[in-house]
C-alpha cells in the first residue's frame, strides 16, 4: 500500500493512502478481520485502509504490533496511553495518533473536495453561519465543506474525551485566511461545558482533490 506521511501535528504520527486499492491483498490481524466479516467489499476496503494508516502510525510510536478493536459506540479502541483518530471517504484513508502525554484528543476526517449540496449545507450551518462564511473569498461553496468537516472533528474529539455527541447546531467554526488554522467555537451551554478547560488547535489542508481536517485538544 502507498502510505504517505503528513508532517502536521507536533508529537503526533499522521499516514494516508489513496484509494481504491486494487489487487492488493493485505490480511488484517484477526482481532480487526472479525469487525468486518459480514461488511460489504468497498466498506471492508476502507476499513482495512483506514487501519494500515493506523498502524503504520502506532508502530512509528513504539507499538508494533497494537490491535485496534473497536469500541462500544463503534470508534477505534487505541492502545493504552495513545490516543488517535480514523477517516475515509472515496479516494483516500487517513490516521493519526499520539501519545496521551502530549494530547487529550484527536479528531481527523477526510473529504473529497467540492461543494457540499445546499441541502446538506442547511443541515450543517445555521443562517449566521452560512451568511459569514458566504463573505469569504470562494463563498458558501468553498467553505461548507470544511465547515462540515470541521465539525466532524469535533464530534471525534469530544465523544471520546468528554462521551458526548454534539449537534451541528451547537458549534461554529471560524477559518484565517492567512494560515491552514481554524477555530471552534461553542454555541450551546452543553457545547461550552464539553470545551471547557481544552485548548483547541484546529488545521485544515487542500491537496490532491482532498479535504483533510483535523482538530487536536490539549487539556490546560
Amino acid at each position: 500500500m502507498n502510505l504517505r506521511a503528513i508532517d502536521w501535528l507536533a508529537d503526533s504520527v499522521c499516514r494516508w493512502t489513496p484509494l481504491p486499492m486494487a489487487g492488493e491483498t493485505i490480511v488484517l490481524p484477526e482481532a480487526e478481520a472479525e469487525l468486518v466479516v459480514d461488511v460489504a467489499e468497498r466498506r471492508r476496503g476502507h476499513f482495512i485502509a483506514g487501519r494500515v494508516c493506523a498502524r503504520a502510525a502506532l508502530a512509528e510510536l513504539g507499538h508494533v504490533d497494537a490491535v485496534i478493536g473497536r469500541t462500544a459506540d463503534g470508534a477505534p479502541a487505541w492502545p493504552d496511553g495513545v490516543i488517535g483518530s480514523i477517516a475515509h471517504c472515496g479516494d483516500a484513508a487517513v490516521a493519526i495518533a499520539a501519545s496521551t502525554q502530549h494530547w487529550a484528543a484527536l479528531g481527523i476526517d477526510i473529504e473529497i473536495d467540492r461543494a457540499l449540496p445546499d441541502d446538506a449545507a442547511a443541515y450543517v450551518l445555521d443562517e449566521a453561519q452560512c451568511a459569514r462564511l458566504a463573505e469569504l473569498p470562494g463563498g458558501l461553496a468553498r467553505w461548507a465543506l470544511p465547515a462540515f468537516s470541521a465539525k466532524e472533528c469535533v464530534h471525534k474529539c469530544l465523544q471520546p474525551l468528554r462521551g458526548l455527541f454534539l449537534e451541528f447546531s451547537e458549534v461554529a467554526i471560524t477559518f484565517s485566511m492567512d494560515s491552514d488554522r481554524y477555530t471552534v467555537e461553542a454555541k450551546s451551554a452543553r457545547a461550552q461545558q464539553a470545551m471547557a478547560g481544552i485548548e483547541w488547535t484546529g488545521e485544515l489542508r487542500r491537496f490532491d482533490g482532498l479535504l483533510l481536517s483535523l482538530l487536536a485538544a490539549r487539556r490546560l
